[in-house]
């Protein structure tokens, strides 16, 4: 069995993550992937009201400069809460050794959901560009609204779709990753 360039990045960055998982536990490791997706709801949530907060203080307070300030303050505060909560777990003997174990796990959910949204985004924007190119009359060099060639997505079309034919990871999650279809050598008719 070979791997392609595909299978051997999953391989490394399971590696890495499961890796990282396993040091910094489950909690940990669930805490802060939710960080992000966290900060960003306290920010939707909350932004008005501290925007409006802000104003009422005298403080010249674009909504833009609140919500930046309240999206890094929930981020900093959910970390310091989760490391509070990792001291926590490491300092219970069975509990830490379990927390560690289920760290590597989700540290090789990590990896598998990263792989699939990267592969499932970048299938969508060569697929959202193949559109515009098979609008064309086969006069443009250059995709419409962009600044790429022709035969530069040709290049990009072709290596995608190799490597997800030829990937053990792109066939196990064949349900979520595609191939892109011909683009009908638009880039060798110019």
């Amino acid at each position: 069995m070979s791997f392609n360039v595909v299978d051997i990045l999953f391989l490394i960055t399971v590696i890495l993550l499961v890796l990282n998982g396993i040091r910094n536990g489950a909690v940990f490791s669930l805490l802060s992937l939710l960080t992000i997706p966290l900060a960003l709801a306290a920010v939707f949530y909350l932004g008005p009201q501290f925007t409006s907060y802000l104003a009422g203080t005298g403080f010249s307070a674009t909504p833009l400069i609140s919500y930046i300030i309240l999206f890094f303050l929930a981020v900093v505060i959910l970390h310091f809460l989760a490391s509070f909560i990792r001291g926590l777990v490491k300092s219970i003997p069975l509990v830490k050794q379990g927390d560690a174990l289920l760290g590597g796990v989700v540290g090789f959910v990590e990896a598998w959901l990263l792989w699939l949204i990267l592969l499932i985004v970048l299938g969508s924007f060569l697929h959202t560009l193949q559109g515009s190119v098979s609008s064309l009359q086969n006069a443009a060099s250059i995709v419409p609204g962009t600044t790429i060639h022709v035969s530069q997505l040709q290049q990009w079309h072709d290596f995608y779709n190799q490597a997800v034919t030829n990937s053990l990871f792109s066939r196990v999650n064949g349900w979520f990753i595609h191939t892109l279809p011909s683009l009908h050598n638009v880039a060798g008719s110019l």
